[in-house]
C-alpha cells in the first residue's frame, strides 16, 4: 500500500481518538450527588482516624521518646490512667514538671528544701487521717511495715469522740499525750491538725492523705447506704426512729437531684443537716472557727500553710506508688521497704477506690462548690510531685 493511500486511514484513526477522548459522558444528576456524598464521609472518616492517631501518639510520647521528662524517670508510668492524654495539666506529674521548668523553678528544688521531717522535735510520726482518703487501704501496709521496721503501731488514742473540731480541752489531753509516746511511734488517729507549739508540746513528724473532693463524698454517702450500717442500726438503735428504707436505696444523682439537705453544699455554711465530714482542708487547717465554714478561702490557705510548713508528706492514694516512694524516702524511719512489701502483698484484684455510677451533669453541678477544697487538693497533689521530682533530681530515688 502507498503512502498516500495510508494517509486518509490514519486521518480517520486520529478523528476518531478525539472524539472519543474529548467525548462528554452524561451522569445521572444523583450520581454526582452521591459521589460527593461517599467523598465528604470518607474525608470526615479520615480526619477523625487521623486526630485519634495523633492522640495516642502524644499519650506515648514520654514512654517511646527520650527527653528531659524520661531521662529523670518520670515516665507514663507514674502517671494514672485518669491523667493520660493531660500532659499539660498543671495538676498532673507531667505538667507540674513542664511548669516548674518553664519558670525557672526546677534547678533550685531540693528534698532538704522539701522536706519537713528535720523540723519535728520527736521520733514520733503523727499520721491525723481526714475521713475517705484510703487509709483502710493503707493500714495493712502499715502492720507490716512496723513488724518489719521495729516502730511502735498505735491506732487508738486518749480521744474518743468523733467530731468536726476538738475542743481544746480534748487537745491539750492529744498534745500531751502525743508528746509522751515512745520513741520509734506512728499513730494513726481522725482528727485536725494540732499546733503542738501553742500547748508548749514538741513537734511530731506530720504526714497525710487527701483524694478528690468529691470522690470522698460520694464514697461517704454509700458507705451510711450499707447493708452492715443498715442492720447494726435496726439491731442497735431498735427503740430509735430509723431511715426508711427508699433512703438506703437512694442514689446519690436522686439525692442532688431531688435538693436534699443531705446533698446541699453550701458555700460559707457553718451547721450542716448531715456531719459528713466534706471539708477535706478542715483536718489540716485545725480546730479554730476560721477552718470551720465550708468552701472558703480562708481556711484553704490555713490549710495550704500547715501542709507546706509542718508535714513531711501530704500523699493521695489515687497514686500509691509515687505516695510510698516519696513517704519511704522523706520518712524512711516508718515506711522504709514501702514499695517492696506493697508490691509484694498486694493482689491483681485489689483496687485503689471503689468507683459509683454518678451522672456528669450532677459530678459537674457538685463540683461548682467545692472549688476552694479542689484548689488545696490539687496544691497537695502538685507539693507531693515536686518532692517525687526532687528525689529523681539528686539521683536519689533507687
Amino acid at each position: 500500500m502507498s503512502l498516500n493511500a495510508d494517509r486518509p486511514y490514519k486521518m480517520k484513526l486520529r478523528e476518531m481518538e478525539n472524539a472519543l477522548k474529548y467525548r462528554r459522558i452524561p451522569y445521572p444528576k444523583r450520581s454526582v450527588e452521591l459521589i460527593a456524598l461517599l467523598a465528604i464521609s470518607c474525608t470526615f472518616f479520615l480526619f477523625m482516624h487521623t486526630n485519634k492517631l495523633n492522640s495516642r501518639l502524644k499519650e506515648m510520647e514520654v514512654k517511646l521518646q527520650p527527653s528531659e521528662f524520661s531521662a529523670l524517670g518520670l515516665t507514663g508510668n507514674h502517671i494514672s490512667g485518669h491523667d493520660a492524654g493531660k500532659h499539660d495539666d498543671i495538676n498532673t506529674l507531667h505538667g507540674t514538671y513542664q511548669y516548674l521548668k518553664s519558670t525557672g523553678q526546677l534547678g533550685g528544688m531540693t528534698t532538704l528544701h522539701l522536706n519537713n521531717t528535720r523540723r519535728a522535735q520527736i521520733q514520733v510520726a503523727f499520721f491525723n487521717r481526714p475521713t475517705r482518703v484510703g487509709t483502710e487501704q493503707l493500714i495493712p501496709l502499715l502492720r507490716l511495715l512496723s513488724a518489719y521496721n521495729d516502730v511502735n503501731l498505735v491506732l487508738n488514742g486518749p480521744v474518743t469522740s468523733v467530731s468536726r473540731v476538738r475542743t481544746t480541752k480534748e487537745q491539750q489531753l492529744e498534745a500531751r499525750w502525743v508528746s509522751k509516746l515512745d520513741q520509734d511511734t506512728l499513730y494513726i488517729a481522725h482528727g485536725n491538725w494540732l499546733n503542738f507549739t501553742e500547748f508548749k508540746r514538741h513537734k511530731p513528724i506530720y504526714i497525710s492523705l487527701v483524694r478528690d473532693p468529691v470522690e470522698r463524698i460520694i464514697h461517704q454517702y454509700y458507705q451510711q447506704r450499707t447493708l452492715g450500717k443498715l442492720s447494726i442500726r435496726r439491731r442497735i438503735y431498735a427503740g430509735h426512729s430509723q431511715q426508711s428504707n427508699a433512703w438506703y436505696k437512694q442514689s446519690f444523682n436522686q439525692c442532688v437531684r431531688s435538693g436534699s439537705a443531705e446533698c446541699q453544699y453550701i458555700q460559707y455554711s457553718m451547721e450542716d443537716a448531715v456531719e459528713d465530714f466534706k471539708r477535706q482542708s478542715l483536718f489540716f487547717c485545725g480546730n479554730q472557727q476560721d477552718c470551720l465554714p465550708f468552701n472558703t478561702p480562708q481556711a484553704v490557705q490555713l490549710a495550704k500553710r500547715n501542709v507546706e510548713k509542718e508535714y513531711a508528706v501530704v500523699g493521695t492514694w489515687e497514686q500509691p506508688n509515687i505516695t510510698l516512694t516519696v513517704m519511704e524516702k522523706y520518712v524512711p524511719r516508718y515506711f522504709n521497704h514501702a514499695r517492696y512489701l506493697y508490691n509484694l502483698h498486694k493482689t491483681a484484684k485489689q483496687r485503689t477506690f471503689r468507683r459509683y455510677p454518678v451522672d456528669a451533669d450532677v459530678l459537674a453541678m457538685v463540683r461548682r462548690n467545692f472549688t476552694h477544697e479542689y484548689d488545696f487538693y490539687f496544691f497537695c497533689k502538685q507539693r507531693l510531685y515536686q518532692q517525687y521530682m526532687a528525689l529523681q533530681l539528686e539521683n536519689n530515688l533507687h
